[in-house]
């Protein structure tokens, strides 16, 4: 439904573009806007249809519990990396039972 809108609205105003600063006659001008408001219409399609999981993993992230989400917020460190920071154990994971020899 946005996308109709987005495409009679850009008909409409870049028929007047076309119209008035390229002066255009009127058929031409339709059919100008017309073809520049598909494009419009057509890359605003696109960027809703790239952004639909995003949008959809959003609206779950806001339904779930503050204190669930509170992990998960951009600088905060979860597991080996927390102890790393605080100086403790290595964050890369022990290998045990390898044959490879480690520069470690």
């Amino acid at each position: 439904m946005r996308v109709l809108t987005v495409l009679l609205t850009g008909w409409v105003a870049l028929t007047a573009v076309e119209r008035w600063a390229e002066n255009s006659p009127w058929p031409r001008a339709m059919l100008g806007g017309l073809l520049w408001a598909s494009v419009v219409a057509g890359v605003w399609w696109f960027a809703e249809w790239t952004q639909s999981p995003l949008r959809t993993a959003r609206m779950r992230d806001s339904a779930r519990a503050p204190e669930a989400q509170a992990p998960n917020r951009p600088g905060t460190a979860r597991g080996p990396e927390r102890a790393a920071r605080a100086g403790g154990a290595d964050p890369a994971p022990s290998r045990t039972g390898s044959t490879t020899p480690s520069g470690h």
